[in-house]
């Protein structure tokens, strides 16, 4: 990745000296920016354009460029692939697009292409994209007129689009944020998404990295790097459709869509997700910020409804509007005269109009050492108090760095000034005071993630019964079935998952000899009825042999009866476990990420209330106990309105078991705990029902 940021020399081939193409624009580009490499062309015309050589084709070159760039007809650049492998180039953008258009003998070009750089080891950006720029060097691939040197800042950028890309670039430069390095990867041929991302969190001039996705080559490995970085990662995806069209019959698979599982990686490796531009700009805004360490918060308002609204947003985003100490209210009556205003959070500063006294009161609030943050509201006139406002950020710039805390400026002035300041003004401000709540809650929601991923703990190892399980599969396999009840809460239990006691019976007639506590339960088995009880196919509560008896032949005659019967091949009876709180414990194999398990309230009303957490599998205990603490239904967990509180431990030792089982057999692609019985503190679960799929 390297050369493609920092080449000492470059070749963009399909240059034309007649006419200004695609070609022309890139030479011409990194010459009035100041690239410092050699530049060479190729083309149908040779000569020089402005100085720099362009050649008839690649051999003709006098050097071997550490980078070329291809933007000519598609159906062309196999053959340039093949000039540059010769010529010893191995690094290689493919800016031309139209690739989808052609194939040959029963292969797409990009199959050919790709088999051209695999045979002369050339990696390729592309195709379909804009290339890299690197404003250290002003090194500037995209086919677009720039005559300005980039300024340089501590942002870097990729972008499976160009124009979504191009769109970054501008809209942060607007706010006065400066990238160093970007990258469009294009259609993804070869380098992704994920060199992207550990090429830049590698790298010295990169503080912070903001995407722009549509889809995941490698969504594991984006997961694995993300969960390694130290620098922030910000993240547009779009395309949130499902990634796949094939769903089983499961809670899980129903309840946990692709998009669901992208939200619940970047939750678990502290990746920012942002869904339009502007949340982009406010997330980027907010890192340039110290960090927010706690829940409390000062708001300072010029206005007094703005103060209200501002109570509102914070209100929104559960802060603490912290009681100012009678110590502060007296240092804040020695800086003015006041006998209008009272002094609480909010302060509204109204009648103020000395901006040295809006510093001191600043700074007086920074010191309190119950205050995390603060909002300030400027309301004014940019007629007679703009340059005022410019000198007044810069010392609000000096106390936030002095003290370690963001300070969330919303400007409200005619939009004229506010633009100006956008772009000319290196402090970061915002024109909401929603905005301004938003971004101390994205700084503190951030670094809370971060913690807690830095903090996960280590996996933990479970005894697996490998030959039961795979018994079990290969028994499945034979007869082309998912497995039965019973077979599904036996592999439960090869993973250490036990379920309650139970046997499994032909009919009624083999009660007899059966040794069960009472009361029972009884379940139909059968491989054609995926949801048991929508067939009458489960019967509780009953509360002795003869009840079974009867429960099994009713069970048998309706099931016979019924328009499509399904095949009966047994029943289970099992003991009926104590009451508790239903539960469901789960996860699949996504086609992308790879294991994932999931945690919600189950029983009859899991799909009803949707209520779930999802992380990437396996998990540590820290995690699947966030997953918990994620839940509306934590709050039942904690114990809710004189009911105690439930056995989260066990509950969590569920989820790590299912995330472990996943992770270690990967024949396994969805499994189904419901209900997981949870009972008070100290007492367990019990798992009554299980569904297991294998590939």
């Amino acid at each position: 990745m390297e050369k493609f940021f920092y080449p000492e020399s470059l070749v963009v081939i399909g240059v034309s000296l007649k006419r200004i193409n695609l070609g022309h624009i890139i030479l011409s580009s990194n010459a009035d920016l100041g690239f410092k490499g050699r530049l060479y062309g190729v083309g149908k015309e040779t000569g020089e354009l402005r100085g720099m050589p362009v050649y008839p084709d690649v051999k003709s070159l006098p050097e071997t460029p550490d980078v070329a760039i291809i933007i000519t007809r598609a159906k062309t650049v196999p053959g340039f692939m093949k000039d540059c492998g010769e010529k010893g180039i191995r690094r290689v953008v493919i800016e031309s697009g139209g690739f989808s258009e052609y194939s040959r003998d029963n292969r797409s070009l990009e199959e050919e292409v790709l088999e051209i750089a695999r045979h002369y080891g050339i990696r390729i950006i592309g195709p379909n994209c804009i290339g890299t720029i690197n404003t250290e060097n002003q090194l500037f691939m995209p086919f677009a007129v720039l005559k300005t040197p980039l300024k340089t800042g501590p942002v870097s950028i990729v972008s499976q689009s160009g124009g979504v890309g191009d769109t970054f670039m501008r809209i942060t430069n607007e706010n006065h944020i400066f990238f160093n390095k970007f990258i469009a990867v294009g259609n993804k041929l070869d380098i992704d998404e994920v060199d992207s991302l550990e090429y830049l969190i590698e790298d010295k001039g990169t503080g912070a990295i903001l995407m722009y996705l549509e889809g995941f080559s490698r969504g594991r490995d984006f997961f694995d790097a993300a969960m390694k970085s130290e620098k922030p990662i910000v993240v547009q995806k779009s395309n949130r459709s499902p990634m796949s069209a094939k769903i089983a019959q499961s809670h899980t698979a129903a309840l946990s869509a692709s998009d669901d599982v992208v939200s619940a990686a970047f939750h678990q490796a502290a990746v920012i997700r942002v869904n339009s531009e502007d949340e982009l700009v406010i997330a980027a805004k907010t890192l340039m910020l110290p960090a927010m360490k706690g829940n409390r918060v000062a708001v300072l308002s010029r206005s007094g409804g703005h103060a209200v609204i501002t109570v509102d947003a914070c209100a929104k985003y559960g802060f603490e509007l912290i009681e100012f100490p009678e110590e502060f209210i007296e240092k804040i009556k020695s800086l003015y005269d006041t006998n209008i205003i009272a002094h609480q959070n909010p302060l509204d500063l109204g009648e103020i109009f000395d901006y040295t006294i809006f510093t001191k009161i600043l700074e007086v609030t920074l010191e309190l050492p119950n205050v995390d943050g603060v909002i300030f509201n400027h309301l004014y006139q940019s007629s007679y108090e703009a340059e005022m406002s410019r000198i007044f950020l810069n010392g609000v710039s000096e106390l936030s760095k002095k003290h370690g805390k963001p300070i969330a400026m919303t400007l409200i002035s005619d939009a004229a000034e506010i633009l100006d300041i956008s772009m000319n003004h290196h402090y970061p401000t915002f024109t909401t005071p929603m905005q301004s709540a938003t971004a101390l809650w994205g700084s503190r929601h951030y670094h809370l993630r971060k913690e807690a991923r830095n903090n996960r703990g280590q996996l933990e190892k479970f005894n697996l019964d490998r030959k039961r399980i795979e018994s079990i599969q290969a028994l499945c396999v034979r007869e082309g079935r998912i497995p039965l009840t019973d077979e599904a809460l036996d592999i439960c239990a090869a993973a250490g998952i036990r379920p309650v006691p139970a046997v499994r019976i032909g009919d009624a007639g083999e009660l007899s000899g059966l040794v069960i506590a009472y009361p029972a339960a009884v379940k139909l088995l059968s491989r054609d009825a995926s949801h048991k009880s929508d067939i009458g196919g489960v019967k509780i509560g009953l509360p002795d042999r003869e009840a079974v008896a009867r429960a099994i032949n009713e069970m048998a005659d309706a099931v016979t009866r019924s328009p499509k019967p399904p095949r009966i091949e047994g029943f289970l009876v099992q003991e009926m476990a104590p009451k508790g709180h239903e539960f469901f414990v789960g996860g699949r194999r996504d086609p992308v990420f790879g294991p994932i398990v999931m945690a919600g309230l189950g029983g009859v009303y899991i799909e009803l209330f949707n209520d779930r957490a999802i992380r990437l599998a396996p998990v540590t205990r820290n995690e699947a106990m966030d997953m918990l603490r994620q839940l509306k239904a934590y709050r039942i967990i904690e114990g809710y309105r004189g009911g105690g509180p439930l056995d989260t431990e066990a509950l969590a030792d569920i989820i790590l078991r299912v995330g472990h089982l996943l992770g270690e057999v990967r024949e396994i692609t969805e499994i189904d705990l419901n209900p997981v019985i949870v009972h008070e503190r100290g007492s367990g679960v019990s798992i009554v029902d299980s569904r297991v799929f294998f590939n």
